[in-house]
């Protein structure tokens, strides 16, 4: 495999994850409003939640590959978290306190008691707890336990990769069905990542990978029948489109997946509670119609904070360099 081409497909599925999860979130309101669309929408609630495994499987995949070719080494674990910290925590911190002003706004018009407590907000600031007026924030401390830990089992998989996958992958099928996960949310969801790196390790490889499709098979069945089918088709469907499709991605999924992090962090909040204030003035005949606007509006909200709050901080985050980097053309970003 040809390791000096651009992955052309990241920013399409990191389009496509965004968009499901929006999806989702924005055609539940409507899955039982008496409208014909009831049951396409019932299906963007029920399916679009996957496309947070789309994302873990980008990260997995994604990562490993930028620190490859960053020539990253253990010295260099510091600032491998100091690049994710710049890269992702202050715009998130930033759509943390719109979250709250939306719920402080929201709580005062319908005079109700405010959710939230100063010790919630404290732990909100490192991914400890997350508003429920904001739901998708939990994946951001899966995340995080993820860059703790790929920034040391790196080493491992790209010096031994081999053994390195013959031993972890049955250890974590097993941890992820104990009370580990109570504590560490990452098991619950590690394998999917582990889809990812075991593209890396194909990607970087080359030639001949059986013994890597029957490692991924083996996380498929094994997800299938701890998880079922559905986020173990979005996680083996998202490895096959990174590892097969070489063609070039139309340029508005390149802008869609340079703005899925913003979009990301910021379309409950926004999305749901204008869905909400505008449904009792929007018959159901026109659900279709709010809920276009909804996506759309939300992904031009996504644009001004990618431009003003998480551009300048990937900027920032760029500049740290572990030293002279391969040169691997590569688009590294990785979404959240």
């Amino acid at each position: 495999m040809d390791t000096k081409r651009k992955v052309e497909s990241l920013s399409f599925l990191r389009a496509l994850a965004v968009l499901m999860v929006c999806f989702c979130h924005f055609g539940q309101p409507f899955s039982q409003d008496g409208n014909v669309l009831a049951g396409m929408f019932d299906i963007f609630h029920e399916y679009g939640k996957y496309g947070v495994q789309v994302f873990f499987v980008i990260s997995g995949f994604v990562i490993p590959l930028s620190l490859d070719k960053g020539r990253y080494e253990l010295k260099h674990y510091g600032k491998f978290l100091l690049k994710r910290l710049i890269r992702l925590h202050p715009p998130y911190l930033i759509a943390l306190a719109i979250t709250l002003v939306i719920l402080v706004s929201s709580t005062v018009v319908k005079h109700i008691a405010f959710p939230e407590t100063p010790s919630s907000i404290f732990l909100s600031l490192f991914y400890l707890h997350h508003p429920d007026s904001n739901p998708v924030f939990w994946t951001l401390k899966v995340e995080a336990e993820y860059y703790l830990f790929i920034g040391l089992f790196f080493l491992l998989l790209q010096k031994y990769p081999k053994a390195t996958l013959a031993a972890s992958i049955p250890l974590f099928m097993v941890i992820s069905q104990t009370a580990v996960v109570e504590y560490i949310d990452l098991f619950s969801h590690l394998l999917y990542f582990m889809i990812g790196m075991i593209g890396y390790v194909m990607y970087m490889k080359g030639g001949k990978n059986w013994l890597e499709v029957g490692y991924i098979t083996a996380i498929a069945v094994f997800t299938y029948l701890f998880y079922g089918a559905a986020p173990t088709i979005a996680a083996v469907a998202t490895i096959l489109v990174i590892m097969l499709y070489t063609g070039k991605v139309h340029q508005a999924f390149d802008f869609l997946g340079e703005i899925s992090y913003s979009v990301y962090l910021l379309h409950f909040p926004v999305g749901v509670k204008l869905i909400n204030l505008a449904s009792r003035y929007v018959k159901p005949q026109y659900d279709i119609l709010l809920f276009t606007f909804a996506v759309l509006f939300c992904l031009g909200v996504g644009y001004v904070f990618w431009k003003y709050v998480e551009r300048p901080f990937s900027e920032r985050s760029n500049k740290i360099k572990y030293g002279p980097r391969k040169t691997v053309s590569v688009e590294v970003a990785a979404a959240a």
